[in-house]
C-alpha cells in the first residue's frame, strides 16, 4: 500500500492519485463494515431460521409417516425424505463453508456470493417443501398436478438463478484477480484461498450431483403423476360402475312388485348390499379423517406462510433501514468538504472560462486594432518614403542643372577673360611704342601676377557651389577689371584689390566647404534613412511572420500557454513600435539640426531674406511637430484603461523610445492624424 502511495506521489498527478487512493480506502473500510454486519446478521438471524426450517421439515416427515398409506405413496415419501435429507446435508455443508469463509476470508465478493447461495438454497428448499405438500394433496385432488407443475417451474427458475449466480461468481473471481493486494490484511493467505477454491469446486460438484438427483426426482415425480392419472381413470371407472349399479338398483326396486317370490333372495342381496354400504361408510369416515388431517396440514402451511410473510416484512424493514443509511451516507458525502470544494472549483473553472473567453475577445480586438495601426503606419512610412525618393530625385535634378549652369558660366567667364587678355595684350603692344623696356617689364610682371590671381579666382569660382556663382559674378568682373586697370595705374591699388579678392576667395571656399559638407551629410542621412527603412520593412515582415506563427500556436495551444504567448507578442510589438517611434524622433531631430545648419549658412552667406524666413518657418514647423510628439507622449503616459495602454519610459530625448498605445483614445487619434497630414503636406525634408 505504501508502495502504491509512493508511486502516486512520484507521478505528475500525485495529488489526484492520493485523493483517489484515500477514497478507495474509505470505500474498502465501508465494505468491510458492511460485510461484518452481514456476517453478524447471518449468525444471529439465518442460522436460527435454518434450525427452524429443519424442525419444520422433521415435523413434516413425521406427518408424512403418520399419514402415508399405500405402496406407491410410501415409495414417493421415502424418495422425498431422502431428497430432504440430502438437502439438509447440503445446508449443513453450506453453513459450514459459510462459517469457514467468515473466519478465514474477508473478501466482499465471495461472502456476498455465498450469502446469495444460502438464500437461494433456503428458498429452493422451501419451494421443494411446498411442491411436496402439493404432491401429497394431489393424491386426493386432481389440482395437485398443476401445483406440481408450478413447483417444477419454480425449480427450473431457481436452477437458472443458480447458473446466473455461478456466472457472476466467475466474473467476480476474474475481476478480483486484477485488484491490488492489501498488504496490511494478514487474515487470508494464498493457501487458504486455494483451499477455499477447492471447497467451492467440491460444492459445485456436489451441486451438479444434486442437480442430477433432482432430475431423477423429477422423473420419479412424472411416473408418480402418471400413476396418479391411472388411479384417477380407475376411480372414474369405479364411479361409472357405481352409477350403473344404482341404475340396476332402481330397476330392481321397480321390479319388486313383480319379483315378490324372489324376496328372500333379494333380501339376502339387500343384506349384502347393506354390509357393503357399511363398509363404504367406514371408508368414507376414513376419507373424512384424512381430509381433516389434510386441512390441518393446510392450516399449518398457512401458519408457515404467515411466518414467511413476517420474515419478508422483517427483511423489507431491514432493506428500508439500509436505504435510509445509504441516504444518510449520501447526505454526508454531499456535505463533505472535498465535495463542496469540488463544486467551488467547478464554479471557479466556469468563471475562469468566461474570463478566458472575454480576454480572448479582447485580445482579438487588440489584434485587429494593432493590425489596423500597423497598416496605417506602413502606409504613412511608404508615403514618407515616396516623398523622400521624390525629394532625392528633385535634389539630383537640381544638382545636375546647377552643374550644367556652372559649366556654362565657367565657359562664359573663361571666354570673357580670354577676350580681356587679348585686349590687354593689344594695349601692351600699343604702349610698348611709348614706354621704355624697364617699365614695360614691370607692368608685364604686374600683369602676369594679376593674371595668376585671376586664374586662381577662376579655379576657386569653378569649384564653388552654383547657388553662389550668380551672387559674386559681377563683383568678380569688377575686381578683375580693377586688377587690370590697377596694373596700369599703380601697385598700391593692385595690392588692395588682391587682398580683397583673396578675402572673397576664402569666403567662397568656406561656403563651398560648408555646402559640400551639408550635401554629404544629407546624402549620408538619406542612405541611413533608406537603410533604416529597409530594416523597418524587414522587422515588419519578421513581425508578420511571428504573428502568424503565434496565431497558429494560439490556435493549436491550450489556454495555459495563451497568456504567455500574448505577453510575448505584446512585448515584441511594443519593441517594434518603440523602434519606429525612435526612428521618427531621430529623423525629426536630424531635420531640425539640418535646418539650423542651413539657416546658419544662409545668414553667413548673406542670402535673401525671404529664403531665410522660409527655412526658419520650416524649422519652427519641425519644432511644433516635435512638441506635438512630446504632448502625445504625455497623453499616452496617462493610461485610460489597463487593456488599452502599454507602459512606456518616463523621458523623451535623443534616442529615447516614444511610448505607444494599443488602442488610442479619440483625441490621440486626432493628434496622430494631424501629425501624419503635416508630414504629408510639408515633408520631413521641406
Amino acid at each position: 500500500m505504501s508502495h502504491y502511495s509512493d508511486a502516486g506521489t512520484r507521478l505528475p498527478g500525485g495529488l489526484s492519485l492520493s485523493s483517489e487512493y484515500e477514497q478507495l480506502k474509505a470505500d474498502y473500510q465501508a465494505n468491510l463494515e458492511k460485510l461484518n454486519q452481514t456476517m453478524n446478521s447471518i449468525k444471529t438471524f439465518w442460522s436460527p431460521e435454518l434450525k427452524r426450517e429443519r424442525q419444520l421439515r422433521r415435523e413434516v416427515e413425521r406427518m408424512l409417516q403418520s399419514t402415508g398409506s399405500g405402496g406407491g405413496s410410501l415409495s414417493n415419501d421415502v424418495q422425498l425424505r431422502m431428497e430432504i435429507a440430502a438437502r439438509d446435508d447440503r445446508i449443513r455443508q453450506l453453513s459450514a463453508m459459510l462459517d469457514e469463509a467468515a473466519i478465514g476470508d474477508t473478501s466482499i465478493s465471495c461472502s456476498e456470493i455465498r450469502i446469495r447461495e444460502l438464500e437461494d438454497t433456503v428458498l429452493h428448499l422451501q419451494e421443494m417443501l411446498k411442491a411436496t405438500d402439493q404432491q401429497m394433496l394431489g393424491h386426493i385432488d386432481a389440482s395437485g398436478r398443476f401445483a406440481l407443475e408450478n413447483a417444477l417451474r419454480r425449480v427450473d427458475e431457481k436452477q437458472a438463478r443458480i447458473a446466473e449466480l455461478e456466472e457472476e461468481l466467475s466474473r467476480m473471481r476474474v475481476g478480483r484477480v486484477g485488484q491490488p493486494r492489501d498488504f496490511t490484511d494478514k487474515s487470508v493467505t494464498s493457501h487458504e484461498m486455494v483451499t477455499l477454491r477447492m471447497k467451492m469446486e467440491r460444492s459445485e460438484v456436489e451441486l451438479s450431483e444434486r442437480k442430477a438427483e433432482l432430475a431423477t426426482c423429477q422423473t420419479r415425480m412424472r411416473t408418480a403423476e402418471e400413476q396418479a392419472a391411472d388411479l384417477q381413470q380407475h376411480l372414474q371407472l369405479l364411479k361409472e360402475q357405481i352409477t350403473n349399479r344404482e341404475q340396476q338398483n332402481t330397476l330392481l326396486h321397480g321390479d319388486v312388485e313383480a319379483l315378490r317370490q324372489k324376496l328372500e333372495g333379494k333380501n339376502q342381496q339387500m343384506e349384502q348390499r347393506d354390509a357393503r354400504i357399511e363398509r363404504l361408510e367406514k371408508e368414507l369416515g376414513n376419507l373424512k379423517a384424512d381430509g381433516a388431517e389434510k386441512m390441518e396440514q393446510v392450516r399449518q402451511a398457512e401458519i408457515r406462510m404467515s411466518q414467511m410473510m413476517g420474515r419478508i416484512d422483517g427483511l423489507e424493514t431491514g432493506l428500508r433501514d439500509k436505504e435510509q443509511e445509504l441516504d444518510k451516507a449520501k447526505v454526508r458525502l454531499l456535505s463533505h468538504p472535498d465535495v463542496i470544494k469540488e463544486k467551488e472549483m467547478q464554479e471557479k473553472i466556469e468563471i475562469a472560462e468566461r474570463e478566458k473567453q472575454r480576454l480572448q475577445d479582447h485580445i482579438d480586438q487588440l489584434r485587429r486594432n494593432s493590425e489596423k495601426d500597423r497598416l496605417e503606419q506602413q502606409e504613412t512610412y511608404q508615403m514618407e518614403l515616396r516623398q523622400m525618393k521624390g525629394n532625392v530625385d528633385n535634389l539630383q535634378k537640381e544638382l545636375a542643372d546647377r552643374d550644367v549652369l556652372l559649366e556654362s558660366q565657367n565657359e562664359k567667364v573663361i571666354g570673357d577673360m580670354g577676350r580681356e587678355l587679348a585686349s590687354a595684350q593689344q594695349k601692351l603692344q600699343a604702349s610698348m611704342v611709348d614706354k621704355g623696356t624697364d617699365e614695360l617689364r614691370r607692368e608685364g610682371a604686374v600683369d602676369r601676377h594679376g593674371s595668376d590671381g585671376s586664374t586662381t579666382i577662376v579655379k576657386v569660382f569653378y569649384l564653388s557651389h552654383c547657388c553662389y556663382g550668380n551672387l559674386y559674378y559681377e563683383s568678380f568682373k569688377g575686381d578683375l577689371s580693377g586688377i587690370s586697370s590697377g596694373s596700369i595705374t599703380s601697385n598700391t591699388s593692385s595690392h588692395a584689390k588682391k587682398r580683397q579678392v583673396l578675402a572673397v576667395i576664402e569666403e567662397l571656399e568656406e561656403a563651398l566647404r560648408e555646402s559640400v559638407s551639408i550635401t554629404a551629410e544629407r546624402e549620408v542621412h538619406l542612405s541611413l534613412q533608406k537603410h533604416l527603412h529597409q530594416q523597418v520593412n524587414a522587422q515588419l515582415m519578421e513581425a508578420r511572420r511571428e504573428s502568424n506563427e503565434l496565431r497558429k500556436r494560439l490556435a493549436e495551444g491550450g489556454g495555459a500557454d495563451r497568456d504567455q504567448l500574448i505577453r510575448a507578442m505584446e512585448a515584441e510589438r511594443r519593441q517594434h513600435i518603440e523602434q519606429l517611434l525612435q526612428l521618427k524622433q531621430e529623423a525629426l531631430m536630424a531635420a531640425i539640426a539640418e535646418k539650423d545648419a542651413h539657416l546658419a549658412l544662409l545668414e553667413k552667406a548673406r542670402a535673401p531674406r525671404d529664403e531665410i524666413d522660409t527655412v526658419r518657418r520650416h524649422k519652427e514647423a519641425l519644432m511644433r511637430k516635435l512638441k506635438q510628439e512630446n504632448e502625445r507622449r504625455a497623453m499616452v503616459v496617462r493610461p485610460e484603461s489597463a487593456a488599452s495602454v502599454v507602459q512606456a519610459g518616463a523621458a523623451v530625448g535623443m534616442g529615447a523610445p516614444i511610448p505607444h498605445v494599443v488602442q488610442p483614445s479619440p483625441r490621440q487619434g486626432d493628434i496622430m492624424t494631424a501629425s501624419a497630414e503635416l508630414d504629408d503636406a510639408e515633408g520631413i525634408w521641406a
